[in-house]
């Protein structure tokens, strides 16, 4: 049985989810790493399933309890950027695919997160003030984080001239 706040937050990041592969859904492997807009670095499609799939197994392993390192210092962690180098990504299907995956483990772990475990500190202590317990980290996480990389894909589409995806 879950909880109301895991409840909230699966329902949001499981839409979430299948937006995400509405964004990517069609792209043509040379878009996955394309820079529309002369003279600006965006964050590419890419970059940010990348940088989505290290936050949300970090979610996924907060939703079960699980010790897991600050992903800030990973290759695609918050200290990372856009990177031109194909070599410095799993090609796209690989990324979509274990993108789909995190989801269902991210959403399966949320099914079986307690109140206890939710209500617990926030073992990642850089965001602790901001965030003080697992459940205000998953929100942050599963939710805001993953929205907002969501609306600088859709932005990235746009700059690109294709059309926007189905919400």
């Amino acid at each position: 049985m879950t909880t109301p706040l895991a409840a909230a937050i699966s329902h949001c990041f499981r839409r979430n989810g299948l937006y995400a592969l509405r964004l990517v859904e069609g792209l043509s492997a040379d878009q996955w790493l394309a820079q529309p807009v002369p003279g600006r670095v965006m964050n590419h499609p890419s970059w940010i399933l990348s940088h989505l799939n290290v936050y949300n197994v970090f979610g996924t392993c907060l939703a079960r309890g699980v010790p897991y390192e600050d992903p800030a210092g990973h290759a695609h962690g918050k200290n990372s950027r856009p990177l031109a180098d194909v070599a410095a990504y799993e090609p796209p299907e690989q990324l979509v695919a274990r993108y789909s995956a995190i989801h269902d483990q991210a959403l399966a772990a949320l099914g079986d997160a307690t109140e206890t475990l939710l209500a617990s500190p926030n073992p990642l202590e850089r965001k602790r003030a901001e965030h003080p317990t697992v459940g205000d980290m998953l929100v942050m996480l599963l939710v805001k984080h993953e929205s907002v990389h969501l609306g600088q894909l859709s932005a990235w589409r746009r700059a690109m001239g294709l059309p926007p995806a189905a919400i």
